[in-house]
């Protein structure tokens, strides 16, 4: 199953992720649907799925009840430029229901059109209201979302604000930059370096993409919440991954290191890849954990 999704992965993905002008042409291509309203796919869901407007972005709620046991942000990948799609609801509607919490992912905005700036706060926004639910709080991200994740939890850190109970990260993407060295990685179906390297060059917008807040991999670590990440060998954020997770133990973080042999990005997304159900299940056992 493994090798269907590479292949599958290999033909949607591999220009626009290698090639810095292929990058520009697809960001064109976005920016003219980027700002338009996400439609929640009709299909049969294990809880109420629902969208509203809230801080100046629209969200959608998973779960969304007053018995609800904790709340999870959830911050969805695509490289800073695409859009939600249909595993990360799958995904998020299934956890809401296994561990009965409320999971709120916002539709953040994206480059081209934007840059980390309105998306920080509007996150900050939501962090700071659903502290005020009183129930336990962790935030899970994939790929792009995953850097988001660890970059506003350092933020977090540097401004002595209280950090969520636990945070979770799907092949996480540390380094918008693409600084590292990833010649030894085996293989990737699904990211390049050169088009990646364009997109998060453009979702920094003025800021150095070496900055903490869009390449958390340079920002201080010490004050992260425990941490769980997940990572295949057969995607090029392999090494950041490892890097990071040695970086997170120099500093005494709680952190867990699960890596998928042979596995490709944010694995843990794909329900019919057999390990996608062990790391799904171990998600779950440590949100519950935390409740």
């Amino acid at each position: 199953m493994s090798k269907i999704v590479e292949a599958v992965l290999n033909i949607r993905h591999r220009k626009y992720v290698d090639d810095a002008s292929e990058a520009e042409k697809h960001m064109r291509e976005r920016s003219i649907t980027e700002d338009e309203h996400y439609k929640i796919p009709k299909l049969l869901y294990h809880c109420k799925v629902e969208t509203k407007d809230m801080f100046g972005c629209q969200m959608i709620l998973f779960n969304n009840v007053e018995d609800s046991q904790s709340i999870i942000i959830y911050l969805h990948g695509g490289i800073y430029v695409n859009e939600i799609r249909l595993p990360h609801i799958l995904f998020c509607d299934k956890l809401a229901k296994k561990v009965n919490s409320t999971v709120f992912a916002p539709i953040y905005p994206l480059a081209p059109n934007h840059t980390y700036e309105e998306t920080y706060d509007i996150v900050e926004k939501l962090y700071e209201y659903v502290l005020t639910m009183k129930k336990p709080v962790s935030i899970i991200g994939d790929s792009a979302g995953g850097g988001l994740a660890v970059a506003f939890s350092e933020y977090l850190g540097e401004n002595n604000m209280v950090q969520p109970e636990s945070m979770v990260l799907l092949s996480p993407w540390l380094d918008v930059s693409m600084s590292g060295d990833y010649d030894k990685v085996e293989f990737d179906p699904m990211l390049g370096v050169d088009g990646l390297r364009k997109m998060g060059e453009t979702w920094a917008g003025n800021l150095n993409s070496m900055d903490y807040k869009v390449s958390p991999m340079f920002g201080n670590v010490s004050k992260l919440p425990k941490t769980t990440l997940f990572v295949g060998t057969h995607e090029i954020f392999y090494p950041d991954v490892l890097k990071f997770y040695d970086k997170l133990m120099s500093k005494n973080v709680d952190a867990e290191l699960i890596v998928g042999e042979k596995m490709n990005h944010v694995y843990p997304l794909y329900p019919l890849v057999p390990e996608s159900k062990k790391a799904f299940n171990h998600i779950v056992e440590e949100l519950l954990h935390n409740d």
